[in-house]
């Protein structure tokens, strides 16, 4: 392999793994601000992530020049091509913690109680943000046996996410019965939950790519 062709597969592999970063980080500052009804850390996260988009399209800029002046191969082309797809699915799933977080700067500046659902959102949240985790652990790794153990992982999570989002979704209705006046308030609270939860089907979608970077076969999300 050229020098300066793996150097620029190094620097690709860097920028992607540093755009995953800072939407792991701005997912803890969310979590952070729902336990701590802290509105800063709400807006801290919006902020980390207000470039999202235009950080994508560097990388894609950056990936479709590779193509075109290298002409990769083989693995290579798989790592190239799954690099753009992770860096559209890390966007989408920045703007999901966004919507969170503006979701509950609202909740946290308005006099909407969630103090019933708290538990459940804490866990939620929780098994989200370990989906994430070990789908940017799939970015780091090359071996098989590893990526094997992150898979099994992801899908853990977001099996648990669906689950729980079923008990959340339950308890939210029960509330809405027993105070509807606050009906617009809950229905909004599970909206920003249901975009939250999507993160662990993109995080799947992650290891998944890793996966195809690494073994190859049928490209299937």
């Amino acid at each position: 392999m050229l020098k300066n062709y793996k150097e620029i597969l190094d620097k690709s592999r860097k920028r992607v793994l540093d755009f995953a970063s800072m939407i792991l980080d701005a997912c803890e500052l969310t979590m952070d601000a729902f336990k701590n009804g802290d509105i800063q850390k709400a807006n801290d996260a919006r902020e980390m992530l207000k470039n999202a988009h235009s950080i994508n399209s560097k990388i894609d800029n950056e990936i479709i020049k590779t193509l075109a002046l290298f002409s990769p191969e083989a693995r290579d082309l798989r790592i190239v091509i799954a690099h753009l797809k992770i860096a559209s699915e890390l966007t989408r799933i920045s703007d999901y913690v966004r919507s969170c977080a503006k979701s509950i700067k609202m909740q946290i500046s308005g006099e909407f109680d969630l103090s019933t659902l708290r538990d459940d959102t804490i866990a939620y949240m929780s098994s989200t943000q370990k989906s994430l985790y070990s789908a940017i652990e799939s970015l780091k790794t090359d071996s098989n046996s590893r990526l094997e153990e992150l898979y099994r992982a992801v899908n853990v999570e977001e099996s648990k996410c669906d689950d729980i989002h079923s008990i959340l979704e339950q308890n939210t209705l029960e509330q809405i019965c027993l105070t509807p006046e606050m009906a617009k308030d809950f229905i909004v609270f599970l909206k920003s939950m249901r975009k939250l939860e999507r993160i662990s089907d993109r995080s799947l979608n992650i290891v998944k790519l890793s996966f195809f970077a690494q073994k190859g076969g049928k490209l299937k999300l």
